[in-house]
């Protein structure tokens, strides 16, 4: 594709046909370095063993506070039923 752009922008100011190759270039350098020093089966490994054992995540007070009104309200609605 940078390719492509460089003859399609070949006439057209040379700040855009610049801009276009060399972004296309860090782009390209950057995935090759995350590549590079990133192990993905060990990344694998470690979504798996969080799988197994989830940790129970503390609420937010507002969170919290949500759950309670929630509560309330169908306490409520049951009382109005009965």
């Amino acid at each position: 594709m940078p390719l492509l752009f460089f003859f399609m922008l070949n006439n057209f100011p040379s700040g855009l046909n610049y801009y276009y190759f060399l972004g296309a270039v860090f782009t390209f350098l950057t995935q090759f370095i995350i590549r590079q020093t990133i192990n993905d089966e060990k990344i694998l490994a470690q979504l798996e063993e969080n799988k197994k054992n989830p940790k129970v995540q503390k609420k937010s007070s507002f969170q919290a506070r949500l759950e309670e009104m929630m509560r309330q309200q169908q306490a409520a609605q049951q009382n109005k039923k009965q």
